[in-house]
């Protein structure tokens, strides 16, 4: 009896790590694409331009779906937020990624305005040719009023950027560019806390409903699924 139960464990053990090695190999050998871009803010601030930009690798896996999956693969993407320095000395910060108002990421990337190939998915875009990114495809933007405290962090509608770069601030568009450029790693310059914030934040400080958002948002300050 006993050598049937360590038999029937030893295939299970088999079993589950098949099953995951396929999907780990199935994310690593199905990319479909791989390329950098670089997001770029336009603001004006009392008539003068202001823009602030930053390259992100990203990397699309379209493996084939297992058995009931109505979605298959996931975009994999490294680099940081986008720092906004305004001239009142406050900073704003474009995420990686649109997450909702509330706390769940849309799987809406700035990528969506680069053109691609119908037949194979493939980016299609001429290297450094710019194209706007929808109001839908614009990453949230965050604004910490302490920026030695992450449970400061409020998000900033684009129309209502007057509320931390001054009256005279107004957010124009924002544009997308393939790239050849390095990987933008900025954040911890401005947010010293960013590495450690995940481990350290604490459910009791807030509500249940702010916390999950806050772990959200704040994964969109750096990404490094590469």
């Amino acid at each position: 009896m006993r050598r049937l139960v360590v038999a029937f464990v030893l295939v299970l053990l088999i079993a589950v790590s098949s099953l995951f090695a396929f999907i780990w190999a199935r994310d690593v050998f199905y990319v479909v694409d791989a390329y950098r871009y670089r997001l770029t803010v336009n603001y004006v601030v009392d008539g003068k331009p202001l823009s602030a930009s930053g390259v992100v690798q990203e990397t699309i896996h379209k493996p084939p779906c297992i058995l009931l999956e109505q979605t298959c693969g996931r975009v994999s993407i490294k680099g940081d937020a986008i720092p906004v320095p305004f001239p009142n000395g406050k900073i704003a910060f474009v995420l990686l990624q649109v997450v909702d108002g509330h706390r769940i990421t849309t799987g809406e990337y700035p990528s969506r305005a680069l053109p691609t190939e119908s037949s194979t998915g493939k980016m299609s875009a001429p290297m450094h040719q710019e194209f706007k990114v929808s109001a839908d495809s614009l990453p949230n933007i965050v604004y910490f009023p302490n920026t030695n405290d992450p449970y400061s962090m409020t998000i900033v509608d684009p129309d209502r950027i007057d509320e931390v770069g001054g009256p005279g601030a107004k957010y124009l568009d924002a544009t997308i560019a393939v790239t050849d450029e390095p990987v933008t790693r900025v954040i911890t310059n401005y947010l010293p806390w960013h590495s450690t914030f995940k481990s350290r934040l604490d459910p009791a400080k807030t509500d249940f409903f702010r916390y999950v958002q806050m772990q959200n948002l704040v994964s969109y300050l750096r990404r490094d699924d590469l």
